[in-house]
């Protein structure tokens, strides 16, 4: 039986090459993360959760890179020259490049979707059903990514021979391939997914302006780009994981750079503090029942009260100088609301009532 020529990307793509690939998609991520902090720090002056998580992926994507350029000589050596006198030596080295890379490779895209989830979590402030549904699904994100990793493990039957030579090549650890990639790319779907379904209501029922809809659109919709990069992958090395590792690897660099790059850069503009209802939130649950001065009017407003006449009935304790005097249930004070304020008195008050005449 003669020996098999070589096959698939390593024929055209040289290992060099690859190396220039992989940094090529690393100096993308670099850019797209450098302008967005950018513009963060530009308007608002500081960064926020979401942006770690994209610091994080850049982590990540260069740790990759450096793998990858470490990994390429053994790589090329595996498709190329097969029967080669190191082939056990090569052969290892590259089993064990191939399994930190393929887990850095869904650290990248898991920390982009954890830059998601940080964004929504801002976006839900104030909104409880909101926060349940992130709850349930920043949970199956985690079991997700938890699965990609024993699924990659399980592409070897026994797992404990995963970094012996000749090891895994049976049928069953070439069907555990498949099902690896069928799963790791279902869960990265669906994640996606539930990730771009938490905002829907917002868009519908919020009350925020149409320009605030839009960039929050644009935001979650880039999850279709990395839905698509995701299928592409899936369908371009199925199958192919033992027989084109150069291919394996081309498409694994392009899916973690674009994830990468289309999210950090199409959200670099986006200010998530736009969309905080903690003001108004705050607002309509403080009490009624406060002085002048606690009242959320504005400066330039407060002057129509002092203008009117009014009675206040006064309902609790008035202390003046530091002792405590009882008041009538009903104690009426007539004339203005600057004449009620005493100088040098502390005054608690809980209900009162304005009664303006006509």
């Amino acid at each position: 039986m003669g020996v098999p020529a070589p096959q698939g990307i390593a024929t055209t793509l040289s290992a060099n090459g690859l190396v220039a690939v992989t940094w090529t998609g690393a100096a993308l991520g670099i850019l797209f993360t450098a302008i967005r902090i950018a513009i963060r720090l530009t308007q608002m002056k500081c960064l926020l959760t979401d942006d770690y998580f994209v610091l994080l992926a850049l982590t990540f994507l260069i740790g990759n890179a450096v793998l990858q350029t470490l990994q390429a000589p053994h790589l090329y050596y595996l498709a190329l020259d097969l029967t080669g006198p190191d082939i056990v030596y090569h052969v290892t080295l590259y089993t064990r490049y191939e399994f930190a890379i393929i887990g850095v490779f869904w650290s990248v895209l898991w920390a982009i979707k954890g830059s998601f989830l940080a964004l929504f979590w801002i976006i839900s402030d104030g909104l409880p059903q909101y926060r349940r549904a992130w709850w349930a699904t920043t949970i199956f994100a985690i079991l997700a990514y938890i699965g990609c990793w024993f699924a990659s493990v399980f592409t070897c039957h026994p797992a404990s021979d995963y970094f012996k030579f000749g090891k895994c090549m049976k049928p069953i650890d070439r069907r555990g391939s498949v099902i690896s990639i069928c799963y790791s790319t279902a869960v990265d779907i669906i994640t996606d997914l539930l990730i771009m379904s938490l905002p829907l209501r917002i868009l519908w029922n919020a009350r925020i302006n149409s320009k605030q809809k839009v960039g929050l659109v644009i935001v979650f919709s880039l999850g279709f780009i990395i839905i698509a990069t995701a299928i592409i992958r899936a369908v371009e090395i199925s199958g192919k994981a033992y027989s084109d590792q150069a291919a394996l690897a081309v498409w694994s660099i392009a899916e973690s750079s674009i994830c990468m790059g289309s999210y950090t850069y199409g959200s670099s503009g986006f200010n998530p503090d736009s969309y905080n209802r903690n003001a108004s939130t705050r607002l309509t649950r403080r009490s009624h029942t406060a002085s002048w001065s606690e009242l959320a009017l504005p400066l330039q407003d407060r002057s129509i009260y002092h203008n009117l006449d009014n009675e206040i009935y006064e309902q609790n304790v008035h202390i003046t100088g530091g002792h405590e005097s009882a008041a009538s249930p009903q104690k009426k004070f007539q004339g203005s609301a600057e004449d009620y304020e005493l100088k040098g008195d502390i005054k608690t008050v809980k209900e009162f009532s304005v009664v303006s005449s006509t």
